[in-house]
């Protein structure tokens, strides 16, 4: 059946047997993935996923249930099991469903010339990609990783108060890590560019990117160990940054695991940093205009001029609070329970260029990657050892890379720490974004 038709016969269904409340949330995603090796096309892949999950209270409590397929013979049951799971939840949350007059603010984050881009174009882009990162240099032994990936996602959200939402967005990405030899020395970097515009995919910039990243490592040094000043690359502190966003999100305050708890209207960072959550954001990937409940977004300092002014909030933990929701409700797909979550989650550009922030630093080291940070960050007291990429900086000038450095701080106090911050912002690939950033006293072992 019709998705659409299958959801109105789904309300209609659920309307005559005079529920107490209920809701209908539809998510479906296309993707589609192709990585070349050698010349070839290494592997294909396509995929679609749909389903649709209901919810209805009962007796105060919020039944769940879901289903993938969408015949008139699966209506009946999908309710009934939302029905008999919710007389079996011993949860005592108060969960109610969002139905208040609104206006949602238009995201346009779909862009229909993407469908049009055909699999043999996206095939030559990439054999052009993985060409091209052999011929810039002779020290350039393999392409690890040549990859290209395309999605697409629409979200559906209607129930008994009112709502009827609808929502489509897509994009489409390209991914290369090569490996550099000159000697004994051997290295890896990669690049990345995601987009909405298949034109803006310059397969010689982004092989460039990844090769001379690679190179600079080469014949990397050791240094003493001992607590420097440092520059965090743009994409290498919105890493960290999306590691961390979970402080932010008042379900960790509430279970007393943030360390923010009870820090409202303090300040926690530098007067400089203002980190932003703006799901409005022009050509943002995770911009939407109303968050898993249904409740309109809207654009929040979380922290503004280093003061906390706001945690992110869903419907459950802002009746806990007595506040509105900030319309941060998440789910992980339709099967999934009801989080929160970010949606463009940033550190504020800063006025300065990325050369005035190395003459700024004169000496000291630049920061480029870290890995690990699964294991080597914990996220609720902030500390951090990361294995970590980066360079030494001598009178404002990156000279050497450096070999297997460690770094270690913590990460509330690195946001106290930062002294300048870059006009360079960039966004990774989780929709997490930040400029570089000047930090003072960050132990880095050698």
């Amino acid at each position: 059946m019709e998705t659409k038709l299958f959801i109105n016969k789904v309300f209609e269904v659920a309307k005559n047997m005079n529920l107490e409340e209920f809701e209908i949330y539809f998510v479906a995603s296309e993707n589609e993935t192709i990585k070349v090796f050698k010349g070839d096309v290494d592997t294909y892949s396509s995929s679609q996923n749909m389903g649709i999950s209901f919810r209805t209270k009962v007796d105060g409590k919020m039944g769940y249930s879901y289903t993938e397929s969408l015949e008139e013979e699966d209506i009946l049951p999908l309710i009934e099991r939302a029905l008999s799971n919710g007389k079996v939840i011993e949860n005592l949350d108060v969960i109610e469903t969002y139905g208040d007059k609104s206006e949602y603010k238009k995201i346009d984050s779909f862009n229909p010339n993407l469908d049009q881009i055909s699999v043999e174009d996206k095939i030559n882009f990439l054999l052009k990609l993985e060409k091209t990162a052999f011929k810039l240099d002779s020290r350039v032994k393999s392409v690890n990783y040549c990859m290209l990936g395309s999605g697409a996602g629409e979200n559906i959200i209607k129930n008994s108060k009112g709502l009827d939402l609808y929502h489509k967005g897509n994009s489409i990405y390209a991914y290369i890590a090569v490996v550099v030899q000159d000697g004994e020395s051997i290295k890896n970097d990669s690049a990345y560019i995601v987009t909405r515009n298949f034109s803006h995919m310059d397969p010689v910039k982004l092989a460039t990117d990844a090769v001379n990243k690679a190179l600079n490592k080469l014949n990397s040094i050791s240094i003493e160990s001992k607590t420097y000043n440092v520059i965090i690359q743009n994409d290498t502190f919105a890493d960290l940054l999306g590691s961390m966003s979970g402080i932010f999100s008042a379900e960790a305050v509430q279970k007393g695991v943030s360390k923010l708890k009870g820090k409202i209207n303090e300040l926690i960072a530098n007067p400089l940093v203002t980190i932003v959550d703006n799901p409005h954001l022009k050509d943002g990937y995770g911009s939407s205009p109303f968050d898993a409940e249904g409740v309109p977004t809207q654009c929040k300092n979380l922290i503004e001029n280093g003061i906390l002014k706001t945690y992110i909030y869903n419907l459950k933990t802002a009746k806990k609070d007595n506040v509105k929701t900030t319309g941060n409700a998440s789910k992980g797909g339709y099967k999934g329970t009801m989080g929160i979550s970010t949606f463009n989650l940033y550190l504020e550009n800063g006025k300065t260029s990325f050369e005035n922030l190395l003459g700024k630093l004169d000496n000291g080291i630049l920061i480029t990657g870290f890995s690990g940070l699964h294991s080597g960050l914990n996220s609720i007291s902030g500390d951090f050892s990361l294995a970590t990429e980066g360079f030494l900086v001598e009178n404002g000038k990156i000279t050497k890379s450096l070999n297997q450095i460690t770094a270690a701080g913590n990460f509330f106090e690195l946001l106290k720490d930062i002294e300048c911050i870059g006009n360079d912002l960039k966004f990774n690939l989780s929709s997490v974004g930040s400029p570089s950033i000047l930090v003072k006293n960050i132990s880095v072992s050698s």
